[in-house]
């Protein structure tokens, strides 16, 4: 049974070389196929046995040296010293063990050199300085290695030091930093690496030629990868406080060139793959539909343009494993695609309606040609299988709408026949996700009930309450059968959300921009059931009045233009206009039964968009 080779996901050998090597297209010597290495689980027994000999000797050594010999000068001979001990141990022995010890003590030494050069870190001029170095060594050490894992693992660290510093380097051009270069230089390096293999491979007697190197370039992608998309725009913003004036056209170029980028890739891929006979017409216009969408969307997420490059080198190349990885980056980047717009919540839900249908569009024309090519051929289509489709898609939405409706119904109801009652509030600063702004609701419950609602397992819990006058209620305890309800009480229901006990809901949404206008809420405005269904249909003021939203604003009033990171924040985090200006209301004293209740200091309401 073959072992399993140890960080596969990192590096790949071309799933075409067996059959070329068969059918003669490669000439001259090959290049040995990957030599066997210990399983993972081996490497992982390996790592154990090696950090628990090392580090109580480490600690040892740190307390019998003292500090001159890890902080300062010392320290960095020290971490010279264990960097130079590894490489030999890595270059003299296959055995797990001790490549394990290499390993540790070359990640020791490399740590110890540069937390004493991270002094310098401070400026560009000591990050760049500190990112080409630690890029050099990590080059070392995989060309001293004989182990593949060990090649894979410096090549990722390798990628990584290569995108700080280049990011470092542009930091100095202030225009240059929207332009992505710090990855899209190795990840179109990388590509012009994977054009040039087969004939890399045809020259065995070139080092370049080694398999080993191929490893280390595709965990450097891996490596180029990660960084770019873990620090998006925000190692760059930070450069870009230290780097000068703001130039206007920076960060519309930047967009662009994403676009322009993944299109690109797109059109190269489409080209190699007609060329190549792997794919049929449709498959094409399925691919240029998905770039064109992939290329829309990269005016938003800039990210999208490295992903996009990588993607398409690695479809060419055989790089099954990396091109997975894109794929779940492009998804992610594609989930946060909301976020990154600093448009109204109207105009994003619109754009999303429009690709949408224009996704439906394009799917509708691509399937009427593959239909067309198939009478063409003489080939009946699968008549039955498209009205088994539809007839899934109707049930759906059947299903869908029905259930959708049935609880609506069942709100309906609620309003139109619950009793009105207020709950007083703990008030907590609004905030805002996808969903809009909101408030945050923490209503007053007794003290002695949270004790006793902690012993409860269930996920809801009916609670008795009195109804004073004004409507408004006080909780008095747990709802059970040897202490059922009173004259004057009614039961609501409790449930349990996100780790705590809340009445119906933990939040109430309102309008984008209006959260100074709900400030002056104390009270949530109920609707409640005598079988203690109950439903929040608004707030209200100290005088038990309800607190209207404000009239909305038309959803091209919000900006649609193309902006900066700063400025799209800072635009979306102003305060809106609003008619008038809130009056302040004083807190009413809350009853006696919640007035020793402890509640948390209210925050400001801002109603900003984060």
């Amino acid at each position: 049974m073959a072992a399993i080779r140890p960080l596969s996901f990192l590096r790949t050998q071309p799933s075409w070389w067996a059959q070329a090597r068969q059918q003669g297209l490669v000439q001259g010597d090959a290049p040995a196929p990957d030599l066997e290495e210990p399983p993972v689980l081996v490497l992982a027994l390996a790592m154990l046995g090696a950090l628990a000999s090392l580090v109580p000797l480490a600690v040892f050594l740190a307390f019998a040296l003292g500090e001159r010999f890890v902080f300062g000068t010392g320290g960095v001979v020290l971490g010279l010293v264990l960097l130079a001990a590894a490489g030999g141990l890595m270059h003299q022995s296959r055995q797990a063990f001790v490549n394990c010890v290499a390993l540790v003590l070359w990640c020791a030494g490399g740590l110890l050199v540069l937390v004493n050069l991270g002094d310098v870190a401070d400026s560009r001029l000591g990050m760049l300085l500190i990112g080409t170095l630690s890029a050099l060594v990590l080059m070392l050490g995989a060309a001293l290695a004989q182990m593949r894992w060990i090649q894979s693992l410096m090549g990722l660290g390798w990628g990584m030091a290569v995108v700080v510093s280049l990011m470092a380097l542009q930091s100095w051009l202030p225009a240059m930093l929207p332009l992505q270069l710090d990855a899209l230089l190795p990840a179109l390096l990388w590509c012009l690496w994977l054009r040039a293999e087969p004939a890399r491979l045809a020259q065995a007697a070139q080092r370049w030629s080694q398999p080993r190197w191929a490893a280390f370039a595709d965990a450097a992608i891996v490596g180029v990868l990660i960084s770019n998309f873990a620090s998006d725009y925000v190692a760059r913003a930070i450069f870009w406080e230290q780097s000068g004036n703001f130039v206007p056209w920076a960060y519309p170029a930047g967009r662009a060139l994403a676009v322009v980028v993944v299109a690109l890739s797109t059109w190269m891929l489409a080209r190699q793959w007609r060329a190549r006979g792997t794919t049929n017409r449709q498959g094409e216009q399925s691919l240029l539909l998905a770039g064109a969408m992939l290329a829309l969307a990269a005016w938003f997420s800039t990210g999208l343009a490295v992903v996009g490059l990588v993607a398409a080198g690695a479809l060419l190349a055989a790089r099954w494993r990396i091109a997975v990885l894109c794929a779940l980056l492009a998804l992610v980047a594609l989930a946060q695609f909301y976020y990154h717009l600093g448009w109204s919540l109207a105009a994003k839900g619109l754009g999303l309606a429009l690709a949408g249908l224009l996704l439906l569009v394009c799917l509708w024309v691509l399937r009427r040609a593959a239909d067309a090519d198939t009478a063409a051929a003489g080939a009946q289509p699968a008549a039955p299988q498209r009205r088994l489709q539809w007839v899934g898609l109707v049930v759906g939405a059947v299903l869908a709408l029905g259930i959708v409706n049935w609880d609506v119904r069942g709100k309906e109801q609620v309003i139109a026949h619950g009793q009105r009652i207020l709950v007083p509030l703990v008030p907590v600063d609004p905030r805002s996700l996808m969903q809009g702004d909101y408030m945050a609701l923490n209503f007053a419950l007794p003290f002695e009930m949270r004790e006793k609602l902690q012993d409860i397992v269930g996920p809801s819990q009916l609670v008795r309450a009195s109804i004073d006058d004004r409507g408004i209620a006080t909780i008095q305890g747990l709802l059970t059968a040897s202490d059922p309800l009173q004259k004057g009480e009614l039961a609501l229901p409790l449930k349990r959300l996100k780790g705590q006990w809340v009445l119906v809901t933990d939040a109430y949404f309102f309008p984008e921009g209006q959260g100074r206008h709900f400030e002056q809420t104390r009270y949530g405005d109920f609707r409640v059931l005598p079988d203690g269904r109950a439903l929040l249909v608004g707030l209200a003021d100290a005088d038990g009045q309800p607190v209207l939203p404000l009239p909305g604003r038309s959803i091209w009033e919000s900006p649609l233009g193309i902006h900066s990171p700063e400025a799209t924040s800072a635009a979306s985090e102003a305060p809106v206009p609003e008619p008038d200006e809130p009056v302040a209301v004083a807190p009413e004293p809350l009853p006696a039964a919640v007035a020793n209740v402890p509640s948390p200091a209210p925050a400001p309401a801002q109603g900003t968009r984060r």
